[in-house]
């Protein structure tokens, strides 16, 4: 089958963009799919993007990529277009819009692939009736819906999908880890928070934890933060907060590319990822966690339960923006064993890209690409 793929590739760096990457790659020598790829990049930035830029460059290099499209749609006879929803804000939605108006009559088949979650329930509380409207003429009835785990199916439920299919996250494998070094005597603990740095993702509840930690135990613990800034504010918040802290309690190792990971990965203790973002769905930097074999304290959120080893003694979960719960798994996490390959054995079972793509590719392989139907629902448009 061809599928046409609209959809971001890096930079930025994030799980939906590192999965986008993941699969044109791994499907480039595939003999059964044939990737066409228009790489509808919004911004270089880690934040949601173009804030400065005028609206009017934004649409005409949005027209410019639809454009594109046609181009490899008459050139290749892609019967699959492949798009990835934006999360609920009404810029976002106007772009699938946009997007989806001006592309999806030109292809018999619609995959819609679900990273960010709370559409449905967005447009029914929010979205003006013409927004409503639109939005189920031209997101509704996806020949095929993947979303990355049961939970998070909602969405698709609400813009009643013909099909839907669970394909989990993947990150790629770093290898078995190193031994795990024997720290000296009265030496910290690493903690490694590694994501979006933002209130909502939980860093600034670590760094109040290991502010606590140390309060109670001075010399206890110490935090490494990776990855970058949704905007200048948390930037300038994190620094004026870090400045105040004792000297070298907290380290900005800022973005860390997938070499810098690892070596993070293999000093770290523990891993903190207490979220409560809004569009969070299945965190990659968790699966990351899991290939590196390293400890894990985050929060009950969305579908993170279902992502991590049922009752695992080196998971632990604290209830949103409670740092002090926090401190107390970070305790229990250095008085407990190391997982001694037990995280990475359900990382191996489940969030490989070999497992990753095999699903998808079975998935996709599920639409019948010569079935009249989506002739028919391409013409209704």
């Amino acid at each position: 089958m061809k599928l046409l793929v609209f959809a971001a590739t890096p930079p930025p760096m994030h799980g939906q963009s590192a999965t986008i990457a993941a699969m044109i790659e791994g499907f480039r020598c595939d003999p059964d799919i044939e990737v066409l790829h228009v790489n509808a990049r919004l911004s270089s930035e880690s934040s949601d993007g173009g804030a400065d830029e005028s609206r009017l460059r934004r649409f005409l290099r949005l027209v410019g990529w639809c454009a594109r499209t046609w181009q490899l749609r008459r050139r290749h006879g892609a019967a699959a277009f492949y798009y990835v929803p934006g999360p609920p804000k009404r810029s976002a939605l106007r772009r699938d819009l946009i997007v989806l108006a001006l592309c999806r009559p030109f292809f018999p088949q619609l995959v819609l692939h679900w990273h960010a979650i709370g559409l449905g329930d967005w447009l029914e509380a929010q979205a003006t009736p013409l927004e409503r409207r639109l939005a189920h003429r031209l997101l509704g009835r996806a020949t095929l819906s993947l979303v990355l785990a049961p939970e998070l199916a909602r969405d698709a439920e609400q813009l009643a999908a013909q099909r839907i299919t669970v394909v989990p996250n993947a990150a790629a494998d770093p290898g078995p880890p190193p031994a795990h070094r024997v720290p000296p005597p009265n030496a910290p603990g690493e903690v490694l928070f590694l994501g979006l740095c933002t209130h909502e993702k939980g860093l600034f509840d670590t760094i109040d934890a290991i502010e606590l930690a140390h309060t109670l135990a001075p010399g206890r613990f110490r935090l490494t933060v990776a990855g970058g800034f949704a905007n200048r504010e948390g930037h300038r918040e994190f620094h004026a907060r870090v400045v105040k802290l004792p000297k070298g309690l907290v380290h900005y190792a800022g973005f860390a590319d997938d070499n810098q990971k690892r070596l993070l990965f293999a000093r770290a203790d523990a891993f903190c990822l207490p979220t409560t973002y809004a569009h969070e769905s299945q965190p990659l930097s968790l699966v990351e966690a899991l290939a590196n074999d390293v400890p894990i304290v985050t929060t009950r959120w969305r579908a993170i339960p279902g992502m991590l080893p049922a009752n695992s003694p080196h998971v632990w979960f604290v209830e949103p923006n409670r740092p002090s719960q926090i401190a107390e798994a970070l305790v229990a996490a250095s008085r407990a064993p190391r997982p001694n390959g037990v995280l990475r054995a359900h990382y191996l079972a489940h969030y490989t890209p070999e497992r990753h793509l095999a699903t998808l590719k079975a998935a996709l392989q599920s639409i019948d690409v010569s079935s009249p139907h989506g002739d028919r629902l391409a013409r209704q448009i």
